[in-house]
């Protein structure tokens, strides 16, 4: 379930932590600005941000074999952090497939586009993963530890293919559409190759990682599983990161306010500087 960290593995967690949390404090401040704007906020975006948090917040812990943690606070906070990444995949496919259906089918999208459903969506991803938690969580305590391992890895594995047809299928549809900008062509693209990146390189290893794990449950696990399992793991802490720029790419007003907050932070350094002098 948690596995003690060396002391140079705690050490880039630890920094992880903290980059993380810098990073998720200042987007979670725009969204706030989004809300008192009136502008319309991503909703999948903004439950990928809770997910995170949940995972920024919970690996750590997992890691600290110095605490003495209770057995079933333990349990509790493995099964938060394993929910945390499994929804976060979840809410990705949502991304991705949305934006395919925008470039697709962009009639049939902007009739159902609306909050009522996305709320709805939101709902039942968090519902229908919750709900598979639970089952996994009884057939590993009451069936098979192993059986409900596997069941993890296909859940896991499932979404890759429909992350990947939906980049390409919009790659093709936006090759040949001429009602959309070049700017937004290069927008939805930076989208769904974001997606496409988090997914193959920060979750891509630790599917293979559980996949060689189910395969040498009953047979002993290899010398290098250990490392593969430490680096597997770093990668997908950083998910986090790689789901804050996603805010950058949605958000069409997103460089001009990073902009804003740039040029005023300089000036007040000029000031200071004047200031002094």
């Amino acid at each position: 379930m948690s596995a003690c960290a060396s002391s140079s593995e705690m050490v880039v967690i630890w920094i992880i932590f903290s980059i993380e949390f810098v990073v998720m404090c200042l987007v979670l401040y725009g969204l706030c600005c989004l809300f008192r704007s009136n502008h319309a906020v991503p909703l999948f975006v903004m439950n990928l941000f809770v997910c995170d948090i949940i995972q920024i917040c919970t690996k750590p812990v997992l890691h600290l074999c110095t605490l003495n943690v209770p057995k079933n606070i333990l349990f509790f906070v493995f099964y938060l952090y394993f929910l945390s990444i499994l929804v976060n995949t979840g809410f990705m496919v949502c991304i991705s497939v949305e934006r395919y259906i925008m470039i697709k089918h962009p009639v049939w999208y902007r009739l159902h586009h609306s909050c009522r459903n996305l709320v709805l969506i939101s709902l039942l991803v968090w519902a229908t993963l919750c709900g598979f938690m639970v089952i996994d969580v009884i057939i590993a305590l009451k069936v098979d530890v192993e059986l409900a391992f596997l069941l993890n890895v296909i859940v896991f594995f499932v979404p890759y293919p429909l992350v990947v047809f939906c980049f390409v299928g919009s790659w093709k549809a936006l090759s040949h559409s001429v009602a959309v900008t070049p700017d937004e062509r290069k927008r939805i693209l930076r989208i769904l190759a974001l997606v496409l990146f988090n997914y193959t390189v920060l979750f891509l290893p630790s599917i293979v990682q559980n996949i060689i794990f189910a395969v040498s449950f009953n047979h002993g696990i290899s010398s290098y599983y250990d490392c593969l399992h430490s680096v597997s793991g770093i990668m997908m802490y950083l998910n986090p990161l790689a789901d804050s720029l996603l805010y950058v790419f949605i958000r069409k007003d997103a460089h001009s306010v990073l902009r804003f907050l740039c040029c005023k932070k300089l000036h007040e350094n000029q000031l200071m500087v004047d200031g002094s002098g």
